[in-house]
């Protein structure tokens, strides 16, 4: 929804699509981890519609309540695996590059060896 549209709505109402867009988030989520999801992307549009919801809540001067456990929950949830996949692969490659060196000198120890056996 275009922000002109959530700035024609009410406050109650503005509040109810927050929690409407919360429990979308929820179900979204749950979708998507059962694999049964039909539009994937529609997560991070829910996700935006409720910050932009929230926005338009704080720019009225109504004071805008924490979003509901269920949003913080999934944005958190959302939020929190991708850093982890992010911190993975370095961790991956510091084990490899650890490991690679100890081939790399156990190699460079076994050529000087056969170097020493031909002369």
């Amino acid at each position: 929804m275009k922000p002109a549209k959530w700035r024609d709505l009410s406050e109650d109402e503005v509040r109810q699509k927050v929690r409407e867009l919360a429990e979308e988030v929820f179900n979204l989520r749950f979708q998507l981890s059962m694999g049964v999801a039909k539009n994937p992307s529609r997560l991070s549009q829910a996700r935006r519609d409720v910050a932009r919801a929230l926005t338009i809540l704080r720019e009225q001067g109504a004071r805008a309540e924490a979003p509901p456990p269920t949003v913080a929950a999934a944005i958190t949830a959302v939020a929190e695996p991708m850093a982890d996949k992010k911190k993975a692969p370095a961790k991956r490659k510091a084990a490899s590059a650890a490991k690679t060196k100890t081939k790399t000198k156990a190699t460079a120890t076994a050529r000087t060896a056969s170097k020493r056996k031909r002369a």
